[in-house]
């Protein structure tokens, strides 16, 4: 990926928000499972996707957003080749074009106090569940943790498939910020998986709810905490059971600097969900990341993380699976140019559970990232900011306090 993490309170002041930003982002990953998982083999994994923003300023719309992106993806399932759960590329999609987001924003108040609601299609992960210090990690769970990304009946609003929602913000005071939104309780339309307007409301699909609360313990550290679940009960994602259950969980982390690691921060985030209504019963990340690593090399990056995702017992009776499945993943981020970036991934996986009996696998990765966008330098939280990692975490909105992502 090409973020790279600033302070909020820098003193590089932001350049002011355009009024129309234009970006366009193509992520190629390259990846090998020469032995071990399910059974091995390259594949080469593509995501193109592009973005508008148009603020409302010019025409008298003061704090008015809308905000567009579509996707293409391309290539075959490397979790077909690894036997994984917690998905190895953040970018593997079945092939499709697709409308991804499409919302209007109104937002009132300043920087210390605000207010925000935003309608339309929506990417939940872009305001929740997300860590800006984990976005330079492939893994998906990196992103957004399993617990929730493997939630409902068709996963929540996240890539690839959004849904349609209503979201609030409320920033009350400098160190806190709230959220609460609602989206359709299944994404997409699972008559026609490839539409590339993929909405099918229904009264049975129900609803998700999800709420967090950030505190900022100064402009680099924070703590987040999260509750969700959906109003509709499911049949769980194992054979064998009729026992319907309501999907819910909830989630907190923590990232901040690590002041003996030279340019470091980490992160610790744990999560439960509803061990009766979907297989993973828990989560816990952690990681570092460090940039500047090598003197000569001052926007490079590099880390370490852990992704440890918790089988429940039902689910692995019935599967035949084991009690965890643990990634270690190790990466660096090679910044070429501002507009292009190369970064060599490897990853272990230890009991992969998405094919019962696959075995431990290693698996080597290289991602490259083209960017381009009008104008280059927009401000780190636009919305249709080109520097947003291909299916990570994305910046906050501009009311909130804490640290905001960019290429410079």
């Amino acid at each position: 990926m090409v973020l790279t993490v600033a302070s909020a309170g820098s003193a590089e002041a932001d350049p002011p928000s355009p009024e129309l930003t234009l970006s366009a982002r193509e992520t190629v990953d390259l990846w090998d499972d020469p032995s071990g998982g399910a059974r091995g083999g390259a594949v080469v994994l593509n995501k193109l996707q592009v973005s508008a923003g148009l603020r409302g300023e010019r025409f008298g719309l003061d704090g008015l957003i809308v905000h567009g992106e579509v996707f293409r993806t391309d290539g075959a399932s490397l979790s077909s080749r690894v036997g994984d759960i917690q998905t190895a590329s953040n970018i593997e999609a079945v092939p499709t074009f697709r409308l991804f987001e499409g919302w209007i924003e109104k937002r009132f108040g300043d920087e210390d106090r605000s207010f925000a609601i935003r309608a339309g299609l929506m990417d939940l992960n872009s305001d929740f569940d997300s860590i800006e210090t984990a976005s330079l990690f492939i893994n998906s769970s990196h992103g957004i943790g399993p617990d929730l990304s493997r939630s409902g009946l068709n996963g929540p609003s996240i890539f690839p498939v959004s849904a349609a929602g209503l979201r609030a913000s409320w920033l009350p005071s400098k160190p806190w910020t709230l959220r609460i939104a609602a989206f359709d309780g299944v994404p997409g339309n699972t008559d026609r998986p490839k539409a590339f307007v993929a909405v099918k409301l229904r009264g049975e699909d129900g609803i998700l709810l999800v709420a967090q609360t950030d505190y900022h313990l100064s402009d680099s550290a924070k703590v987040e905490v999260g509750a969700w679940g959906y109003s509709t009960a499911m049949l769980p994602d194992w054979p064998g059971t009729n026992r319907r259950a309501h999907d819910r969980g909830f989630y907190a982390s923590f990232e901040g600097p690590l002041p003996w690691v030279k340019g470091g921060s980490g992160w610790l985030r744990a999560g439960r969900a509803d061990v009766h209504a979907q297989s993973i019963g828990s989560y816990f990340g952690a990681g570092i990341a460090a940039r500047g690593t090598f003197a000569a090399r001052p926007d490079d990056r590099f880390g370490i993380a852990v992704a440890r995702a918790g089988i429940a017992g039902e689910a692995r009776k019935a599967l035949g699976i084991s009690r965890a499945e643990t990634n270690l993943e190790t990466s660096y981020q090679y910044r070429i140019s501002e507009a292009l970036v190369v970064q060599p991934d490897l990853q272990w996986v230890h009991h992969p559970s998405g094919v019962a009996g696959a075995r431990d696998a290693l698996i080597f990765g290289l991602r490259i990232v083209l960017t381009a966008a009008y104008p280059r330098q927009a401000s780190p939280s636009d919305a249709a900011d080109p520097n947003l990692p291909a299916g990570g975490p994305q910046p906050p909105d501009s009311g909130d306090a804490s640290p905001t992502s960019s290429l410079r």
